[in-house]
């Protein structure tokens, strides 16, 4: 479906990102109402559940559902958006979306590629595609750990989106 158009899922995140900003201004705003809340959750679950419908999913507006690892960059100026897995028997999906109003993305880009080519972090690929900047590391210290970042400015905002995948190996009990 999307050989034609391969930023098209990217794209498409990066909507549901900007869609979730907007929705939590809005859920600010008024926390007796959590319509707009369950609607970002039943969006990004739905998201995730796409590649296997026999995962794990959960989701969180405004925190994160799993721990980032230890030594993994956070930048002070990043406000959270939210965050979501996916729990399968081969492999766990982490997405984490922050956004900033007072850096740039191009000043966010050199910040992470900096600190993602410092041990234990390094950094396989930095293009930019679209006008999204992609950094895509591993971490040297857990093979089965890799990563990429999407960074982007939108308007005012720069939108960073954290997706992580660890590959989980099968205990087959021996």
């Amino acid at each position: 479906m999307y050989s034609r158009c391969p930023t098209r899922p990217l794209l498409a995140l990066l909507i549901l990102l900007s869609t979730l900003g907007l929705m939590l201004t809005t859920v600010a705003c008024d926390n007796s109402d959590d319509e707009e809340r369950l609607a970002a959750q039943r969006l990004f679950r739905t998201y995730l559940l796409i590649s296997d419908r026999t995962a794990i999913a959960d989701v969180r507006v405004q925190g994160l559902v799993d721990e980032l690892p230890p030594s993994f960059p956070e930048h002070e100026e990043l406000d959270l958006l939210g965050s979501a897995f996916t729990d399968t028997q081969t492999r766990r999906e982490l997405i984490v979306g922050w956004q900033s109003n007072d850096e740039e993305a191009d000043d966010l880009f050199n910040w992470y590629r900096s600190r993602l080519d410092t041990d234990p972090w390094r950094v396989t690929a930095d293009p930019q595609r679209a006008g999204v900047d992609f950094i895509t590391f591993r971490d040297a210290d857990n093979p089965a750990f890799r990563g990429e970042l999407r960074i982007a400015q939108e308007g005012e905002r720069a939108i960073v989106v954290l997706i992580a995948v660890e590959t989980l190996t099968s205990d087959d009990g021996a």
